[in-house]
C-alpha cells in the first residue's frame, strides 16, 4: 500500500507545525508566523524552525495572536522561508493540534511559493478522541488533563511544543490501544485526515528548486506578555476555530464553549465580534466566485446554527 500505512507510528519522524495568521481563511488570509517542532524517534520534541512571516498584506487579528504591523515589519516573505520549511518537515508526518486549520495555510502558502505537494498530515485534536481520552477541546485543555504545563499563548513556538508533548504523551497510549502503524491508526476511526496516509511526507527543498534563507525574525526569545482580555478572547477563538474544523457542535462542546464565555468574562459584545469574524471569514471564501452554491448555502446554515447555540449569530 503506498504512502505511510506501512510506516510504523513510533519509528516515524513527526513535524507538529502551528501558525499564527491574519484570519481563516486561506487566500484571503495569510501567514504571520510559523513554528516547527520535530520528533523524531525515541527523542524529545525540539523547534527547529520559528520565524514571524510578513505576509504583504495588513495585519489581522491582532487581538487574538497580539502581532503588529510593526513586527513583521523586517520579517521575510512565506516564499522566501518556504525551503526551510520543508528541510524542517522533511520525511516527516506533519500535524498539529487542528490540522484542518493548519494544513489549509500549509498548503496555500507552498502553493504560492511553487510547491505542489500534499503531504501526510494528522490532527492531534482528533486524535484524543480516537484514543477515548475525551471528547474535543482546546490544546490548553488537553494539555491539562495530560499534566502538561502550558497556557495558551498563540505565540507558534509554544503552542507547537505543547502540541508536541501532548503527541509525546500519547504515544504510550497509542501502543496500549495496539496501534503499530499508521494503517491500524486510521482503523481506529474514519476522520477525513487519514486519507492524506496514501501520500509521501516532504522531500527536501532541492526536488521544487527552492533555496535556503537564514534571515529569521523569531518571537522564541521575548514572548510578549498576555494579558487577561487577549488570553479570553484567544481561548474563546480556539474554540470557535474547533467547531469551525467540521461544521459541528456538539452538547459537550456547546456546554465547553459557553462555560469559556462565562470563564473569560467576556461579555456580548466581544463574542458578538469573533462570530461575526468567523461568519464573514467563511463568506469571503464562499464569495469569491461571486456565488453561493447549495453546498456553500448548507454549509452557512450549519454555521448559523453552531454560532445561534453559542449565544448569537449574525441577523439575530
Amino acid at each position: 500500500m503506498a504512502g505511510i500505512h506501512s510506516l510504523r507510528v513510533a519509528e516515524t519522524p513527526v513535524a507538529v507545525i502551528d501558525f499564527e495568521t491574519t484570519g481563516l481563511t486561506p487566500g484571503f488570509d495569510r501567514v504571520v508566523e510559523v513554528s516547527v517542532v520535530r520528533i523524531d524517534p525515541g527523542q524529545k520534541p525540539r523547534i527547529v524552525f520559528d520565524t514571524l512571516v510578513n505576509p504583504s498584506r495588513r495585519m489581522g487579528a491582532t487581538d487574538i495572536h497580539g502581532i503588529t504591523d510593526a513586527d513583521v515589519a523586517n520579517a521575510p516573505r512565506f516564499e522566501e522561508i518556504a525551503g526551510e520549511l520543508l528541510d524542517a518537515t522533511r520525511g516527516c508526518v506533519i500535524s498539529s493540534f487542528n490540522v484542518y486549520f493548519d494544513i489549509k495555510f500549509l498548503n496555500f502558502e507552498l502553493a504560492n511559493s511553487g510547491v505542489n505537494h500534499y503531504p501526510p498530515h494528522f490532527c492531534l485534536m482528533y486524535l484524543r478522541t480516537m484514543l477515548g481520552l475525551g471528547p474535543r477541546c482546546s490544546l490548553e485543555k488537553a494539555c491539562q488533563a495530560r499534566g502538561i504545563d502550558f497556557s495558551a499563548s498563540h505565540v507558534a513556538a509554544n503552542d507547537a511544543m505543547a502540541a508536541g508533548q501532548l503527541f509525546v504523551d500519547y504515544l504510550p497510549e497509542i501502543a496500549n490501544r495496539g496501534v503499530r502503524t499508521y494503517a491500524d491508526l486510521a482503523n481506529l476511526k474514519s476522520y477525513k485526515f487519514v486519507d492524506s496516509f496514501s501520500c509521501l511526507p516532504f522531500p527536501g527543498p532541492s526536488e521544487f528548486g527552492l533555496e535556503r534563507f537564514r534571515k529569521f525574525v523569531s518571537r522564541l526569545t521575548s514572548s510578549p506578555p498576555v494579558d487577561p482580555i487577549r488570553h479570553s478572547i484567544s481561548a474563546y477563538w480556539d474554540i470557535l476555530k474547533s467547531v469551525l474544523s467540521d461544521l459541528e457542535i456538539t452538547d459537550d462542546e456547546q456546554a465547553v464553549a459557553l462555560a469559556e464565555q462565562k470563564r473569560g468574562g467576556l461579555n456580548s459584545e466581544q463574542i458578538r465580534l469573533l462570530h461575526v469574524r468567523a461568519f464573514a471569514s467563511v463568506m469571503s471564501q464562499f464569495s469569491i466566485d461571486q456565488r453561493i452554491d447549495d453546498r456553500e448555502a448548507r454549509k452557512l446554515r450549519k454555521l448559523y446554527q453552531c454560532l445561534s447555540k453559542l449565544g448569537w449569530a449574525p441577523g439575530e
